[in-house]
């Protein structure tokens, strides 16, 4: 199954200096996931509204438990919000 992961701006988010390390933080923990097969794609919003990551795991309850050891999310840096999703339309990977 896949859930669909809405990243935004936590109690503790700050534009200082020290968001850099929640934000570091944070992409390291998702790569981690990403090389462990959990995560399929991610990124910020352009608009710097926040974010999103799809992950593909056994149950909802599965991803929620990697999203809560999320260090900028147990931090409040971000909150997260999810959403199982079913894939609908997709287009085979371009070459």
């Amino acid at each position: 199954m896949h859930v669909a992961v809405i990243y935004s701006k936590g109690p503790a988010w700050t534009d200082s200096d020290a968001a850099q390390d929640q934000i570091e933080a944070h992409k390291t923990y998702q790569h981690r996931n990403f090389d462990a097969g959990k995560l399929v794609m991610g990124g910020p919003f352009i608009d710097e509204a926040g974010g999103m990551a799809i992950y593909e795991a056994q149950s909802k309850e599965e991803v929620e438990a990697i999203v809560q050891n999320d260090p900028a999310v147990k931090s409040g840096f971000y909150l997260a919000s999810l959403h199982s999703w079913r894939i609908a339309v997709r287009r085979p990977p371009s070459r």
